[in-house]
């Protein structure tokens, strides 16, 4: 059976590219008291920072306080069976920078703001289809 479809690396470049673009993504981390974490969070970029918005008293609060995280952001769509994604990993800090624009999807107030270093980039582009 022929195989279909293909997968391409995306450059560092584009990666912070598509990553300035989005305005949604998944941090995770292994949580001492909660195990591993995979929450949709929404964010800024400020220079090579990935800027959140955590609300004190929730699990999302330990990333203030500097944790190894991996935090991702795509873009699939069903019915082309294309799409990108783009895997950031680093480390977490409080952030005392001016906080970008960040309109949260779900209601409530976030008073820290806390940002992403990345250490490492990488992404990948998919399709369904065989490359042109």
């Amino acid at each position: 059976m022929d195989s279909l479809g293909y997968f391409v690396t995306i450059d560092a470049d584009e990666c912070r590219r598509l990553l300035g673009d989005a305005v949604v993504g998944r941090v995770s981390w292994v949580s001492a008291e909660h195990g591993i974490q995979v929450l949709p969070v929404n964010y800024g970029v400020v220079g090579e920072q990935i800027v959140l918005r955590v609300a004190t008293g929730t699990v999302l609060e330990e990333l203030a306080s500097g944790v190894d995280v991996a935090f991702q952001v795509d873009d699939l769509d069903r019915t082309t069976g294309t799409g990108w994604a783009v895997l950031a990993q680093g480390t977490t800090a409080r952030w005392t920078g001016e906080v970008p624009v960040i309109t949260p999807w779900a209601p409530g107030s976030r008073e820290l703001a806390v940002a992403i270093t990345p250490t490492h980039l990488s992404g990948r582009s998919v399709s369904a289809d065989e490359a042109v």
